[in-house]
C-alpha cells in the first residue's frame, strides 16, 4: 500500500495520533478485501478557523482495480475520519462482496 497525505501538517499532534491509530485500523480492513496492492491518498482540509472550534473536511481516494473514493465533514475530527472510513470500507464490500465470502 502507498499512502498519501495532503493537509496534515494543518492538523495538531493530538489529531494526527488519532489519524495514525484510525488509518491503521482501517487499513487492516481494507487490505483483508481487496487483497492486492492499492494506493490510498486522502486529504485533510479545515474551514471556520476563526473561533474555538475547527470544521474538518476529509477526501479520500483509493486506487487498485477500482476506483473507491469518499469525503464528509464534522466538527469533530475523529468522526469525520470514521464516517470517511466507514464510506469507503461500504463501497469495497459492496464492490467485492467481501462480507459474503467467508
Amino acid at each position: 500500500m502507498e499512502l498519501k497525505t495532503k493537509g496534515m501538517e494543518l492538523l495538531s499532534e493530538k489529531e494526527k495520533q488519532i489519524a495514525d491509530k484510525l488509518l491503521n485500523e482501517y487499513y487492516e480492513k481494507i487490505k483483508r478485501q481487496i487483497k492486492k496492492d492499492f494506493t490510498f491518498k486522502i486529504h485533510f482540509k479545515e474551514y471556520d478557523k476563526e473561533g474555538e472550534k475547527k470544521k474538518y473536511s476529509i477526501n479520500a481516494e483509493i486506487l487498485s482495480l477500482k476506483k473507491f473514493s469518499a469525503s464528509d465533514y464534522d466538527w469533530d475530527f475523529a468522526r469525520a475520519l470514521h464516517k470517511v472510513m466507514i464510506k469507503l470500507v461500504n463501497q469495497i464490500e459492496h464492490t467485492f462482496h467481501s462480507s459474503e465470502q467467508k
